[in-house]
């Protein structure tokens, strides 16, 4: 069953780009920032994902993996959490206390997803409005 939501959303994705690209009243730039801001945005993805990974330098991790001093905070015992939707890395100590990481590339990480959604919703919105519109854009075989 995984594989017929995956169908739907590539052809869905597919509709909306090439809706996006036969908009008559977007601008050029507009049309194209989804394709720089595609491969940015899952960069960025990437840098959350990694951020509470110790295997590059392990004396300097953000999550210590060697217990912190008794009764500071809990038995001082940390774990590294990385969610993958929404992005998200935090260090979370055994009492419930909570270290964000790279709040900075979350912030980044959901401008570049906006500005990936935002056309490709409103390509979608004229494929759907103005399905003629794919004729202008047909490569003849």
């Amino acid at each position: 069953m995984t594989l017929l939501p995956v169908f739907v959303g590539l052809v869905v994705g597919w509709v909306a780009l090439r809706g996006l690209l036969a908009h008559p009243l977007l601008p050029l730039w507009v049309r194209t920032s989804v394709f720089w801001s595609v491969p940015l945005g899952a960069l960025t993805w990437v840098v959350i994902m990694v951020a509470d990974d110790p295997f590059l330098f392990p004396e300097t991790a953000p999550c210590p993996r060697e217990p912190m001093q008794q009764g500071i905070l809990g038995s001082g015992e940390v774990s590294g959490i990385s969610t993958p939707f929404p992005p998200r890395a935090y260090c979370q100590w055994e009492d419930g206390t909570v270290y964000n990481l790279a709040p900075g590339a979350e912030f980044v990480f959901w401008v570049f997803f906006a500005m990936t959604v935002v056309p490709l919703a409103a390509g979608l919105r004229h494929a759907l409005r103005d399905p003629k519109s794919f004729l202008r854009w047909s490569v003849p075989l």
